[in-house]
């Protein structure tokens, strides 16, 4: 039983807004809160198919993720490549010039935003719902991201992907089931063959001929993620404002800071309008990380914020 599930679009059509490629726009603007809150959060584990990442020995997981000479070359390669675009600004400049041109950003933020803007990312979005999702598939959420790192350090290394190659953005969205693929297919849309590649690389893993096979099935533990993943792959590429593909993710979205976080981060649009919405002064932005517990709605766009106010009146 597959837990990835597809939303509907509950917001009028005209909302959308169009790239540079004539193409609508996947953004928050197309959900609601209820499109989050309607996803059914029950993960069945009996009867399943044990992917090698849970019936393998973790020693095993740990020899496999790391992966023959060769492959640890090219993933230090990446992993330099990936420091060097973080201290050298005009690489960044120019990835993030090419995501406005393309109509995902409208403004781009400072370093200093999206350094914190990061943090917000994990600490309200990413960490907490993984780390229910992984405790419903009974996985020890810190040696899965052992695990990652040794499949591909550059992948944690650069929380937003403005900065890592294309290869790494691909092999994370390979090895890790995602809250929502929108915002990593929308990064790798800044590379002329981002997509071809990405699809091509999905089908590879469904075939068991991807170079990086054996490492990365290694991390993956969800036996029906590459079909779901592949079939929404074609959806976007047809029509990118197409129903989201959202993971299940146990207790997190009983919560509605996080599905306001969810909301926020999990496209790239959204997400680098909170960025810009940030204090663009150190002072401000340390002030902000720590006395925000939870995410502040008013950092948050003016619909979610609405519909937050709406449902709590």
């Amino acid at each position: 039983m597959s837990n990835l599930i597809t939303t509907l679009n509950s917001n009028n059509s005209n909302l959308h807004l169009e790239d540079s490629f004539g193409r609508p726009i996947a953004d928050n603007r197309l959900m609601t809160l209820d499109d989050f809150k309607s996803i059914k959060e029950e993960i069945d584990n009996s009867g399943r198919k044990l992917t090698d990442r849970l019936a393998e020995n973790p020693f095993i997981l740990i020899i496999r993720a790391v992966g023959s000479p060769w492959q640890v070359i090219l993933k230090l390669s990446r992993f330099i490549i990936t420091l060097f675009n973080t201290f050298y600004s005009p690489n960044q400049r120019k990835r993030l010039q090419r995501l406005k041109e393309i109509g995902f950003i409208e403004k781009i933020p400072s370093q200093k935003q999206l350094w914190f803007g990061a943090y917000d990312m994990f600490r309200f979005f990413i960490i907490p719902g993984a780390a229910s999702y992984y405790k419903t598939k009974q996985i020890n959420f810190k040696f899965h991201v052992f695990l990652r790192f040794l499949n591909d350090p550059s992948g944690l290394v650069d929380p937003i992907g403005i900065r890592a190659p294309k290869d790494t953005i691909i092999g994370h969205l390979l090895e890790v089931v995602h809250a929502n693929p929108v915002y990593d297919l929308q990064l790798l849309d800044q590379f002329d063959d981002g997509l071809d590649e990405v699809e091509k690389q999905t089908s590879q893993m469904i075939d068991k001929t991807h170079p990086r096979y054996l490492s990365i099935s290694a991390v993956i533990e969800d036996e029906n993620y590459y079909s779901d993943l592949l079939e929404y792959i074609k959806k976007y590429r047809k029509n990118p404002s197409s129903p989201q593909l959202l993971r299940a993710t146990g207790d997190a979205r009983k919560n509605e800071n996080f599905i306001i976080s969810e909301s926020t981060f999990g496209t790239l649009p959204a997400a680098f309008r909170y960025f810009n919405r940030l204090p663009n002064n150190y002072a401000l932005l340390f002030k902000h990380a720590k006395a925000s517990k939870k995410i502040n709605l008013n950092l948050c766009d003016p619909w979610v914020i609405g519909e937050f106010k709406k449902r709590n009146n």
